[in-house]
């Protein structure tokens, strides 16, 4: 059986996982997950957070716990270096990422989503007409949820502000003069940092800044050349559509669990989180 990964599609902490599998190489389908049940996952006996890693009778939570069990389960190539020093360094960054720059870069890019609703169309809003009219009496019934579950409130925004700036500017000098932010080859620690980094992709007040151009074009060729989707950046004119733009795809499809419904598949294509 192969290895499943239950995710919501524009998710960058699914992203994050599914790089992790690519990296490795490993053969895997996608499990589309509805992000408002998240039954998906729920009947795995989980509580309802993606991604999630099937592997057999083995269920795996999280971005972080994912990588850990990939790299203890298939140690080449590596996700961390063997040195002591150099794991414990990538580690630091990962969870530094996971614990800040995932959870912050989502919270102002709703934010900014929120105030643009066209970013969120091919994700949670529909794009074709006649079902457009839908996107308003939707959203309406979904922005709040969104603002509770991810503290979308002005002083939960500022904070993330800061946080972000704080750590985006250690990261952009750490990777001055060099290739990767640990050693001389991709890590886990670039994973984590370019995949989280996604969804400020359409913020203005990032990708706009020139103090961090250097960031997000290192971001944006790592991407590049490990064939990951992106998000178009918010430059100038118009918001691009939420969607990322697919660069590249393996050759494994997403697949539906069998207890989903025609129903709710098109309900799970377009929501999630």
């Amino acid at each position: 059986m192969p290895l499943l990964l239950y995710e919501i599609f524009w998710s960058h902490f699914c992203e994050k996982a599914a790089w992790c599998l690519d990296f490795k190489g490993l053969a895997y389908a996608r499990v589309r997950v509805n992000p408002f049940t998240r039954r998906e996952v729920r009947s795995l006996g989980k509580r309802g957070d993606v991604p999630v890693l099937k592997d057999g009778d083995r269920v795996v939570e999280g971005s972080g716990a994912i990588a850990a069990y990939l790299e203890a389960r298939d140690p080449v190539p590596p996700l961390v270096p063997a040195d002591p020093a150099g794991r414990a360094e990538v580690l630091a960054i990962q969870k530094r990422c996971d614990d800040v720059l995932g959870p912050d870069a989502r919270c102002v890019a709703y934010h900014v989503a929120l105030d643009h609703t066209a970013l969120l169309e091919g994700t949670i809003l529909f794009t074709r007409r006649p079902l457009r009219w839908l996107n308003a009496p939707f959203l309406r019934v979904v922005e709040p949820r969104l603002r509770r579950k991810f503290s979308i409130f002005e002083n939960e925004v500022e904070d993330s502000r800061g946080r972000l700036r704080a750590l985006l500017l250690d990261l952009q000098a750490r990777l001055a003069g060099r290739g990767f932010l640990v050693g001389e080859r991709p890590t886990l620690a670039d994973i984590a940092a370019a995949s989280l980094m996604d969804p400020l992709e359409i913020v203005p007040e990032f990708v706009r800044d020139p103090a961090f151009a250097p960031l997000f074009g290192w971001k944006r060729r790592l991407a590049h050349e490990h064939h990951r989707p992106q998000r178009s950046p918010w430059m100038a004119g118009p918001p691009p559509p939420g969607y990322p733009c697919l660069e590249s795809r393996r050759a494994d499809r997403p697949v539906d669990p069998p207890a989903i419904r025609p129903a709710d598949r098109s309900a799970a294509q377009r929501s999630g989180t």
